[in-house]
Parts: structure tokens; C-alpha cells; sequence
């Protein structure tokens, strides 16, 4: 991009002509002087000095986004002269919340770097609201996630979850409960996927005490449909931000806790809980990886999709 461009995007990316400066390795004089050219320019204000941080103008929010659209096209553009050759070096961003990166992703990495050894993967690890916000973004290239909106997304699936209950085992109610309990051993079988294994109403436990996922997270949102379908309000004595920090709260004897067979089968310590089979469609759920419809996927992008659908069977 040219030099002014440069200087625009990095003061709005710091909020702050100072310490847009320093990063760019220039005087804030100079830096202020360029950016006032290309304000004059352009014929538009790009930036609000008088609030502290910086902030942009409308002007400025067209301007910005413009140069964000050109960074895309520069990226795609060298990512598609890479593709003339073999995949034979490269570097590719790929994400996932908590769970994703310690459960999902090992095996999916370990296939890939051994099929592209040459191939650098970076892998991002945040919320999946800022990942999926990342990935719109074009600050990365890939995102296995449970929701992806078609409008905006490409996406294929990778494994099919199912919700369970996990209740710790001291409790009384698992005594009342006992033709519809389940252990570690069953759901590594995969017992709760019989259709002869029963349901369990989820009303039967509304004088627990559960441990939640936050707002804006897909099991809340699953979780919530589950408990109005079943009329309870669950008594929630702590809010977590990942699905294994729920599990292993239970599995402390804090709560009961909505979690998924997958993650049950791959936490290999006994769990101290037995487990209950939902009914409900949104108790099933499907894990897919996806990336920014539309957006140009460099080959070593396309083989890391090839790896994770391999991996988990979904060719």
C-alpha cells in the first residue's frame, strides 16, 4: 500500500498519533503532516483529534475500510502466485475457542504437518464472537466453530456432537434416576447414541444447582431453548466462558453442567459424574470448519480443510 495509507491504517489502529509514530519509526510532526495531506487531498476530515482516543469520522470509516479491502486483495493476490508452485511453503492462521484448540485441533495439526511439513500453521485461540469477527475480517484464514451464517461464511462439517447432562455422583437425585444413567465407560461406547438408551426430562433436575456457559455462547443459547422447552429456570451458581471449565466444575461436585459426548470421550480421567441423555433438537449439534465466503483460498488453506474433513471422516 502506499506510504500514506500505511500511516492512516496504523494511527487508526493505535488510536493515538504518538504511538502510531513510534511504531512507524517517524517524528509525530511528520506523521500529523502526512496525514493532514492526505486529508487535504481527499477533501475529508479522517480523524476526530478532539476525543481522546482517536477516533474516526465517517470519513475516515470509508477510508479505513477501503484500505482493508485492498490489504485483502494484495493477500489474495500473493497467495495465488504461491499457488503456481507445489504446496511446499506457506504460512496459514487457523482457529478455535478452548475446547477446539486442546481436543479438536491436535489431531487435525499432527495429519498436516506431517502431509506439509513445510507448510508454518498458527493457531489463534479466543472467544468464538472475536474469532468469528476475525475471520469476516480476513485476519484469519480459518475457524472451526459450531454456527456459521451461510450469508457470510463457507463452511463443512466436521463431527456431529450431542448434549448431555453431567450430574456429580454423590447426589441423591442419581439414585431416583437410575435406569437413565449413563457412565464414562458408555459414552466412550457410545451407549447414548442407542435409540433403546431413554431421554431424560430435563425437569427432573430443577432443584440443582448448574454451572453455565455465558451469554452469546452457542451451548448457552442451546441450553436456554432446552430449559424454556422444559419449563425450569436452572439455578445457576457460576457462569463459565469454556465447556471444559463447566465439566470440571461438576466434575468438583459444584454443579450440575450441560456439556457434549465429544468432550467426554476425550477428557480420559474418571469423571466423578454420571451422565443423563437430552432430548431436543438443540441438543444436537454439528462442529464444522469455515472460512469468509467469497474470499480466495490459497492451497495450503484447501489442504488443511482436505486434512480436518480426512481426520474426522466428513469427505
Amino acid at each position: 500500500m502506499p506510504e500514506e495509507m500505511d500511516y492512516v491504517y496504523e494511527v487508526y489502529k493505535e488510536k493515538s498519533f504518538s504511538t502510531a509514530a513510534k511504531k512507524l519509526f517517524v517524528t509525530q510532526p511528520a506523521l500529523s503532516s502526512a496525514i493532514k495531506k492526505a486529508e487535504e487531498r481527499i477533501g475529508a476530515v479522517l480523524f476526530d483529534r478532539s476525543t481522546v482516543p482517536v477516533q474516526l469520522t465517517d470519513a475516515g470509516k470509508v477510508y479505513i475500510q477501503a484500505i482493508e479491502q485492498i490489504k485483502t486483495i494484495k493477500e489474495d493476490m500473493m497467495e495465488t502466485i504461491k499457488d503456481v508452485s507445489e504446496i511446499k511453503t506457506g504460512h496459514i492462521k487457523v482457529s478455535g475457542e478452548n475446547f477446539v484448540s486442546a481436543f479438536i485441533m491436535p489431531e487435525i495439526l499432527k495429519e498436516y504437518n506431517k502431509k506439509y511439513p513445510g507448510i508454518s500453521v498458527e493457531l489463534i485461540e479466543s472467544n468464538m464472537h472475536d474469532l468469528q469477527a476475525q475471520l469476516l475480517e480476513s485476519k484469519i484464514d480459518l475457524l472451526i466453530d459450531y454456527e456459521f451464517d451461510p450469508e457470510l461464511y463457507t463452511s463443512f462439517p466436521l463431527l456431529k456432537d450431542k448434549l448431555l447432562l453431567a450430574v456429580p455422583s454423590n447426589l441423591e437425585i442419581n439414585k431416583r434416576l437410575k435406569e437413565f444413567r449413563l457412565t464414562d465407560k458408555d459414552i466412550a461406547d457410545g451407549r447414548n447414541l442407542d435409540k433403546d438408551v431413554p431421554d431424560v426430562d430435563i425437569s427432573e433436575f430443577s432443584s440443582l444447582d448448574f454451572v453455565m456457559l455465558k451469554k452469546g455462547n452457542d451451548m448457552n443459547h442451546r441450553v436456554s431453548t432446552l430449559c424454556d422447552e422444559a419449563g425450569i429456570s436452572p439455578r445457576t451458581v457460576l457462569y463459565t466462558d469454556q465447556l471444559i471449565t463447566a465439566y470440571n466444575m461438576a466434575r468438583s461436585g459444584m454443579g450440575a453442567a450441560f456439556i457434549t459426548d465429544t468432550l467426554v470421550r476425550s477428557v480420559i480421567e474418571p469423571s466423578k459424574c454420571v451422565f443423563y441423555k437430552i432430548a431436543g433438537e438443540s441438543a444436537k449439534r454439528t462442529l464444522c470448519i469455515g472460512y469468509k465466503k467469497n474470499r480466495y483460498q490459497s492451497k495450503a488453506v484447501r489442504a488443511f480443510i482436505d486434512t480436518a474433513r480426512e481426520v474426522y471422516g466428513k469427505k
